[in-house]
């Protein structure tokens, strides 16, 4: 492949997107949880849970996995095995990290469009700063991931200038960002850039035409109110949101905002989007902290989606109602209350990597 070292944010602008999560993947990262103290005693039932997802996608896609040395790697290879997973998928990546959430420090990746100069590369990873939700914790390792990775995936590599994480952005494919004003706009991220310069910087770097504004995120989200847990879409016209139904519930009159801006919102051509709720489980704890636990932040992959659940009757509902709007993909639950306790689920620790084939023939 033909590197273009100094590819620059301008030089993407119309030529490359990042495809919808439901668009064909090539495989899906994971950074392994191997820093046992961040989890309070539940490091163990992370790891499963980490497992059961390398079992998940490997049926589906590859699976990239990092791991902080070769030890790290042959426990979280016999983990897997011991869980199912399709290890012939799986690729280990000896690269160390300072937590899990892929999401966020992992490389979002960009694709030409059919517009572009075929004489251009089909895949750009775009490399955001990270610093770990406003300098909450360390990030030096977690920054430095997206680089080390493109040596593997032998891709140019841009830095469009802003700090960013994957779990505040969610496209529809048709020119359509989601994100909140809780999070872009906190002076904790880019206090330099004014709301206008971000958007501009979005559209360029991410392909889209068209940004819009939810307001705050849930309670005890400690990203201070990442998308992902709150609005998804899940084709280019449909958007779920979290509505509780309980107006006790501490995040009641902040989805009730969110969805009425949702509803205000128009795509391409103008087009209302179709506005269905999701339910929310009952509030959930962990050491006295109320927990952010969200059926929003779930994982499309190839033919399936992996959906958070919590032990409670919502479970059934979410995964319902997730299944009528994607048919085509098989929904599945995976248990979400161990992730959660680190304010994260199933949507945080991943990141697709897209299948430039199948999309450069229309799959």
């Amino acid at each position: 492949m033909t590197h273009h070292p100094n590819l620059q944010v301008p030089d993407l602008r119309g030529l490359y997107a990042m495809p919808a999560e439901w668009q064909p993947h090539r495989g899906t990262i994971l950074t392994w949880p191997h820093r046992s103290p961040i989890w309070r005693g539940v490091h163990a039932q992370v790891e499963q849970t980490f497992a059961e997802l390398v079992r998940e996608l490997s049926e589906v896609e590859e699976v990239h996995v990092n791991v902080p040395d070769q030890a790290y790697r042959l426990h979280a290879a016999k983990l897997s095995q011991q869980a199912g997973a399709q290890m012939s998928r799986v690729r280990w990546h000896l690269i160390d990290s300072d937590d899990v959430w892929a999401r966020d420090h992992g490389p979002i990746f960009v694709v030409r469009q059919p517009q572009a100069p075929v004489d251009l590369p089909p895949l750009v990873m775009l490399n955001w700063e990270f610093n770990a939700w406003g300098g909450k914790f360390t990030s030096e390792l977690d920054n430095q991931i997206p680089s080390q990775m493109a040596e593997f995936f032998d891709v140019p590599v841009v830095s469009p200038g802003l700090v960013m994480e994957g779990g505040s952005l969610e496209v529809n494919g048709a020119g359509d960002l989601l994100t909140t004003q809780a999070v872009l706009l906190h002076t904790n991220r880019n206090p330099n850039h004014s709301e206008a310069a971000i958007q501009a910087l979005l559209r360029d770097s991410l392909g889209v035409q068209r940004v819009h504004w939810l307001g705050r995120g849930l309670l005890g989200d400690d990203t201070d109110g990442h998308i992902d847990d709150i609005a998804r879409f899940v084709d280019e016209t449909t958007v779920v949101v979290v509505s509780p139904s309980d107006k006790d519930n501490p995040d009641y009159g902040i989805m009730q905002e969110n969805i009425a801006l949702l509803k205000q919102m128009r795509g391409n051509g103008g087009q209302a989007w179709r506005v269905v709720e999701l339910p929310a489980p009952e509030p959930i704890a962990f050491q006295d902290e109320h927990l952010p636990a969200s059926y929003a932040n779930f994982y499309i992959a190839n033919g399936k989606v992996l959906v958070p659940t919590f032990g409670q009757p919502s479970d059934a509902q979410a995964l319902g109602i997730l299944q009528d709007l994607m048919p085509r993909h098989r929904v599945i639950g995976l248990d979400g209350r161990w992730l959660v306790t680190q304010y994260g689920n199933i949507h945080c620790v991943t990141q697709q990597i897209p299948d430039v084939a199948a999309l450069s023939s229309g799959g």
